[in-house]
């Protein structure tokens, strides 16, 4: 499966009456929605969007708003920046996560791995990743959701949304929603998406700058 390529939507199936056999279809379901999500994210070679980004609290009050261009290659290499004068710089190359906050002239460094564990959103880059076992994968329609397992309650949730294209059996990505379990939520809208196109891989490379307070948090990660 790919997304804008011969994606077939599993149909829906009938509710069983019975309650121990409704509780092995809903496992059956959840497994089979997670196979099929991870599938998508395998196949899937470069993606490249402009979004915009907003950030809600919990009484809906709108309290950031972000737009900007994204990048992803997989496996594990992600590209974020958004624009002025709110600019922020994220770069995932494979190894290290790299944040970068020109307002304030700083640059966080944190483990991919470790980052990717406790973010729903990093975990798309790897559909090999065994910390997709801390989530649970349910689809409504053209949508997935992920939820984190009891034993990782305190790990954001993830909604990834697609669409349907104008050809028969295509899907593209058109959003996400990010819930980070305290009442804020993140929504990103995605237009002008591109799938495995070519990317230039610079952008998957960070070069601190020189007069950047660098905020190491490997070392404490591992």
């Amino acid at each position: 499966m790919k997304l804008t390529t011969a994606f077939s939507v599993s149909a829906s199936l009938a509710l069983l009456v019975v309650a121990p056999l409704q509780a092995n279809e809903q496992d059956s379901n959840a497994s089979a929605a997670k196979t099929e999500l991870r599938q998508i994210f395998d196949e899937l070679s470069t993606l490249q969007a402009d979004f915009t980004q907003q950030v809600v609290d919990a009484n809906g009050e709108l309290v950031q708003e972000l737009k900007g261009h994204l990048a992803m290659a997989t496996p594990n290499q992600f590209f974020w920046q958004s624009n002025a004068p709110d600019e922020l710089v994220l770069v995932a190359d494979g190894r290290t996560v790299y944040y970068y906050d020109p307002f304030v002239d700083q640059v966080t460094l944190s483990d991919q791995t470790t980052a990717s564990a406790q973010s729903p959103f990093l975990l798309l880059l790897d559909a090999q990743a065994s910390a997709w076992a801390d989530y649970k994968v349910s689809k409504t329609e053209l949508s997935y959701q992920l939820e984190p397992t009891a034993a990782n309650a305190d790990q954001q949730a993830l909604q990834i949304n697609f669409v349907a294209t104008d050809k028969q059996d295509e899907i593209v990505l058109d959003s996400l929603l990010l819930d980070d379990g305290q009442g804020q939520v993140t929504h990103i809208d995605l237009t002008n998406v591109q799938v495995d196109k070519a990317v230039p891989y610079s952008l998957f490379s960070f070069e601190i700058p020189a007069t950047a307070v660098v905020d190491d948090q490997r070392a404490e990660q591992n």
